[in-house]
């Protein structure tokens, strides 16, 4: 009778584990096919913006790369411009401010302009005249269009640096920058008034009444 009992019970053992493992995947089964457990679906994915729309880098909106490549005799498809924004400052009525560094090949800085706006003209032209008195070299009185302006001369390079209305604008060109053959303060004028959107027809180097030295004619570049 012992013996019986071995022979019969085991085969018990792999029976009932065959019938539990086969619960479990019906179970499994069961729970992949119930309509509460459902798949994630994601939508199409949508542009954002249209890249074409996309807003112009601020500084390439004041002179845009190309034109400096063509007043310069560079090529368009290296000429760049790195932006940086300033914060405003309440404490003097500036609202806007940006400096923009122009390149060409290889990031080769070619020349700087700042430029910020204000509240008011009048917290403008106060701001420009006390940023104009702490700048040194030889200065020349001089209009651009309708902005006041004051020219240094220094050596290796020049710095423009005018006010019109709300907005001051300063253009800084080392000599090393000028094409050969072209006069050094008639092209800071020029990127000035390309800057400040005026007519490249307007008088430039009328006297005005600013401080400092002897208004000096600046005749205007193309």
């Amino acid at each position: 009778m012992g013996h019986a009992r071995r022979h019969t019970g085991r085969p018990v053992a792999p029976i009932l584990m065959a019938a539990l493992v086969a619960g479990v995947l019906a179970g499994c089964s069961g729970a992949g096919a119930s309509p509460s457990v459902g798949l994630p679906t994601f939508a199409a994915t949508v542009p954002t913006s249209d890249p074409a729309r996309a807003p112009l880098d601020p500084c390439a909106a004041l002179i845009a790369p190309a034109d400096v490549a063509g007043v310069l005799g560079l090529d368009p498809a290296q000429t760049d411009v790195r932006t940086v924004r300033g914060v405003p400052a309440p404490a003097v009525g500036r609202t806007e401010k940006l400096d923009c560094t122009y390149t060409a090949e290889k990031g080769r800085p070619l020349f700087t302009v700042r430029a910020a706006t204000y509240a008011t003209p009048e917290a403008a032209r106060q701001q420009w005249q006390l940023n104009a008195g702490l700048e040194n070299g030889d200065r020349h009185d001089i209009t651009v269009g309708t902005a006041t302006g004051v020219l240094f001369v220094r050596r290796g390079e020049l710095l423009l640096t005018v006010v019109d209305g709300p907005k001051t604008l300063a253009v800084q060109l080392p000599d090393r920058a000028v094409p050969k053959g072209r006069a050094r303060e008639n092209l800071v004028t020029d990127l000035a008034q390309r800057a400040l959107k005026i007519d490249p027809a307007a008088a430039v180097g009328s006297p005005v009444g600013a401080p400092g030295a002897a208004p000096t004619p600046v005749a205007t570049g193309g």
